[in-house]
């Protein structure tokens, strides 16, 4: 691959491949329940899209609790999602799909998430997509998260891509931002924890990869 590539497209994983999100924090809420914390909706929203490190010193700040290291935390909570998920566990709906056609039409395709490398290996192997993907870029391997462009830029430099021909695809306003630090495209998947003003920087939005294909992405 090299810099003439004319598109690359970098994948958010939780909320965005994968239905995740609800699984995740009720996680979380079973982890705080001892500290006498409970996330709702609008705190879920909140946090959405920051990474665990950061999630953790803010509800240090925003509720006064300290959950520990999240070396510590992500294991324990992971392990209860993954129960969670067990009846559950697929791509989100359009997705494969969408991958499918991509591949057929030879665009490199990368993931920049907020996740630890091994939960993502874990979670993208259960759903069945992990193969689809050129690179994946976490947690691990950027010392700054969304809304800092890093993870997207290590994405596209692994790709062999550059950033101007990069498309992502996002579901929260800080991976949206993150994109658009990065110079790069971004298209604002609109779920039940976020709206359309939350995501209004994006070059478009969407509710179904339906509406996604790699000729629509290519005129992006």
């Amino acid at each position: 691959m090299n810099q003439n590539t004319q598109l690359a497209v970098i994948f958010d994983m939780d909320g965005v491949l994968i239905d995740s999100t609800k699984y995740i924090w009720e996680s979380f809420n079973q982890m705080v329940q001892p500290f006498g914390v409970h996330f709702d909706v609008a705190a879920i929203k909140k946090y959405l899209g920051t990474s665990l490190r950061d999630a953790i010193a803010l509800w240090k700040e925003d509720y006064g609790i300290d959950v520990g290291e999240p070396s510590e935390f992500s294991p324990k909570s992971h392990s209860i999602a993954m129960k969670l998920m067990e009846e559950n566990a697929a791509p989100n709906p359009g997705v494969l799909q969408l991958l499918q056609d991509l591949r057929k039409n030879e665009v490199p395709l990368g993931i920049g998430t907020s996740s630890y490398a091994w939960r993502a290996e874990e979670l993208l192997s259960m759903v069945g997509i992990r193969d689809y993907f050129d690179v994946l870029v976490t947690a691990d391997d950027v010392s700054e998260h969304k809304p800092n462009p890093h993870v997207f830029l290590e994405a596209a430099r692994q790709l062999g891509v550059a950033p101007a021909h990069c498309v992502v695809i996002e579901d929260a306003a800080s991976g949206i931002q993150a994109a658009q630090n990065a110079s790069m495209k971004s298209i604002g998947y609109l779920t039940e924890w976020n709206d359309a003003n939350e995501l209004r920087a994006a070059d478009r939005t969407i509710r179904s990869f339906d509406e996604l294909s790699y000729d629509v992405l290519a005129r992006i």
